[in-house]
């Protein structure tokens, strides 16, 4: 038999970061762009204010939650970049900002966020069997892909289409060949195709294959 020791990494910080500011618009809005459905932990959406007071500053909260604030343009307008957290499940979070200036000036936008989790079983046994795989929270693009790594071996291998709108997945796969040799394997999952340790919305194991090849 062949342990599978796993443990898993994932990037749950949340913040914010300013940018250039769009054009102003006739009353104060605040936006989320791109528009999902869902987003994924560690991923990065804009927070685009119009309306606000000019060469001011507006505070950004989250379900009352301070989370920064951002300076404003001349035409009263920032456009800000807001790195997703959620650590369970998918929650729907209204984010609010108010104008430094005139507090009754407030604009709000609601998204719902989603915890990326993969789910291996059984996490213990011989390597070469089928593993039951359950995925949540990957939403930056259709299709969830796992990289098998070891040293500057990497095999590419494409798990399936990702369904919802939180990208959910079930499947049974092979992650580790047949002739897998003894040692330790990284094995990331992700919505790409070509392995990149960096990517932001990600899950990760750590799998020790150990005792004699049969």
């Amino acid at each position: 038999m062949y342990p599978l020791g796993m443990t898993r990494s994932l990037a749950v910080a949340a913040s914010l970061v300013a940018l250039a500011a769009p054009a102003a618009a006739s009353a104060a809005t605040l936006t989320v762009t791109p528009q999902k459905p869902c987003y994924s932990t560690g991923e990065s959406v804009h927070l685009i204010g119009s309306a606000f007071t000019p060469s001011g500053s507006a505070s950004i909260t989250r379900d009352g939650t301070p989370v920064g604030s951002l300076n404003t343009d001349a035409n009263g307008a920032f456009d800000g970049v807001l790195t997703l957290a959620q650590n369970r499940g998918s929650q729907a979070k209204t984010y609010t900002a108010t104008d430094g200036t005139n507090p009754t000036l407030t604009a709000s936008a609601q998204i719902t966020v989603s915890a990326v989790r993969v789910s291996l079983k059984p996490v213990m046994g011989n390597p070469r069997r089928r593993l039951r795989i359950s995925a949540k929270g990957f939403t930056t693009g259709r299709t969830l892909w796992a990289h098998v790594v070891r040293g500057r071996s990497k095999r590419n291998l494409k798990i399936g289409r990702l369904r919802g709108a939180c990208g959910d997945l079930r499947a049974r796969r092979r992650l580790l060949p047949r002739n897998t040799r003894l040692g330790v394997y990284t094995i990331q999952f992700d919505t790409f195709r070509g392995y990149n340790a960096k990517r932001p919305v990600r899950d990760r194991y750590t799998i020790t294959v150990s005792g004699a090849a049969r």
